[in-house]
């Protein structure tokens, strides 16, 4: 197998396009496609550059000595196309499984009398959250770093809403205790300035409402700036 047939291969393997491979290489797509054509040779730093990227060593590129059992571990990874292709199924996946271990871990607090369904629960959520954030890594660093930031992006503005919830109960109940250490003539005149059939809703907007503007901010925080895609230049 000549070298312009190595690198044609790994390049397909990998689901690349000569363009694609070009720009991972910094070279134009015209020496790539005359690499392949074996009307020119890649320079030495090249040559080093496509074994590092494509996992191979510079015997097999240039003289075709094979390590023992390269091939059992190239066919152990899944291909650069399959994880593309499998991107939006396992976006789908984790965050229905998280959704799952927040039903659980809510069940388990506030119906059942155990605590098993809780631990479950916190359990499915923190697999779901590796799983989705291994994912994006590995397309972000071994195929597309553009899909995988991408898809990192899209699990965080829906995951954030439902992570953000498991410490919204703590928050309320430290708000309340915070409240508590102040006067009640103090907290009265917050609402009894209002008419009377809106005292219980000042007190309601208190005590529950700020938690639940803090958990809004968050989650907004989170989901329009943090998670905001990039701007495309030009």
């Amino acid at each position: 197998m000549t070298l312009g047939e190595k690198i044609t291969g790994l390049r397909k393997k990998r689901g690349l396009s000569q363009e694609e491979l070009a720009i991972t290489l910094g070279v134009s797509r015209q020496a790539v496609s005359k690499w392949e054509t074996e009307e020119a040779k890649p320079d030495t730093d090249k040559i080093v550059a496509l074994a590092e990227y494509f996992e191979v060593t510079t015997d097999w590129l240039l003289r075709d000595i094979e390590p023992a059992g390269a091939d059992t571990d190239t066919d152990a990874h899944m291909s650069p196309a399959q994880a593309k292709a499998g991107a939006p199924l396992l976006l789908c996946l984790t965050l229905g499984a998280s959704a799952c271990g927040l039903f659980l871990l809510f069940y388990g607090r506030f119906v059942s009398a155990s605590t098993i369904p809780s631990t479950v629960g916190v359990i499915v959520q923190i697999c779901a959250i590796a799983l989705a954030m291994g994912f994006g890594l590995y397309l972000k660093n071994g195929v597309d770093a553009a899909q995988g930031a991408g898809f990192i992006r899209s699990f965080w503005r829906v995951e954030i809403w439902m992570v953000a919830l498991l410490p919204l109960r703590q928050v309320h109940h430290a708000f309340f205790q915070l409240i508590s250490l102040l006067p009640e003539a103090t907290l009265s005149r917050l609402w009894t300035n209002l008419p009377r059939p809106f005292w219980g809703l000042g007190r309601a907007l208190l005590f529950t409402g700020v938690p639940i503007a803090l958990y809004l901010a968050v989650c907004l925080f989170v989901t329009l700036v943090l998670c905001r895609s990039p701007r495309k230049k030009g």
